[in-house]
């Protein structure tokens, strides 16, 4: 019966671990009776594609001779894997190919059904990661939206309130939402200081903060002031505005 040998090897250690011959698992694969084993070095570390699947995933590739394995091919495999990123895939020299792998860092989900990670990549798994804010726009300003997210939650932090969500729209609208519901409309610019408009008035006065609890949203595209209107109870209903000075 052949073979193939899967190791694991901490990164930098690859030499190491091959000259002590320590083995970490073992895959059963098929090889033509004319090639020598395949080992497979997986280096790096994934928590959503396990060691076993990354076996299964290269096992066709090992069935080559040590020059004939086709290691763009096997790279290019694995990165339609939806979290591996950083995927560099090597012959290692007598009889063995390395692999390398790491997982994305998600930051957000992305629009219905992907995940922005922490490059500015949106990528889509099977499930969706649970406990991260939403973020929406054009997939080409996906890194800009994240940008404007974490500047804007700096200017609430210390208010008792915090951005859920952040979307640019086609138009170039930016809308947000706190996590209490609140929607905060910010239009197309003056970003930041229309948000301390909102902190000033809204978020450090009671009585304004009282009148806001039951509200829709905010309107916050005026120049002196906002509008009030809509209800988070009542989404469907009619809204009503108030403007606030």
């Amino acid at each position: 019966m052949s073979w193939i040998n899967a190791r694991r090897l901490r990164d930098g250690a690859i030499g190491v671990v091959v000259l002590l011959g320590v083995a970490a698992c073992t895959w059963q694969g098929i090889k033509p009776d004319s090639a020598g084993p395949r080992r497979l070095y997986i280096s790096g570390k994934s928590s959503h594609v396990s060691d076993k699947e990354i076996a299964r995933i290269a096992a066709p590739y090992l069935k080559a001779s040590f020059f004939d394995v086709d290691t763009d091919a096997l790279k290019s495999r694995l990165g339609r894997q939806p979290w591996l990123t950083d995927v560099r895939v090597s012959r290692h020299w007598p009889d063995g190919v390395v692999v390398h792998v790491a997982d994305h860092k998600p930051v957000a989900v992305w629009g219905n059904k992907s995940v922005l990670a922490a490059d500015g990549q949106v990528f889509t798994p099977d499930t969706l990661p649970k406990g991260l804010i939403q973020l929406n726009g054009p997939a080409k300003d996906s890194a800009k939206v994240y940008a404007q997210y974490r500047h804007l939650s700096g200017i609430l932090a210390g208010h008792g309130v915090h951005l859920a969500s952040l979307e640019l729209n086609k138009r170039g609208d930016w809308t947000a939402r706190l996590d209490d519901g609140l929607e905060l409309r910010l239009g197309r610019d003056q970003l930041a200081a229309r948000m301390q408009r909102f902190v000033q008035y809204a978020l450090t006065r009671p009585q304004a903060r009282r009148a806001l609890a039951d509200a829709g949203y905010v309107d916050l595209r005026y120049s002196d002031g906002f509008a009030v209107g809509g209800s988070r109870q009542k989404t469907a209903s009619a809204s009503h505005e108030e403007s606030v000075g």
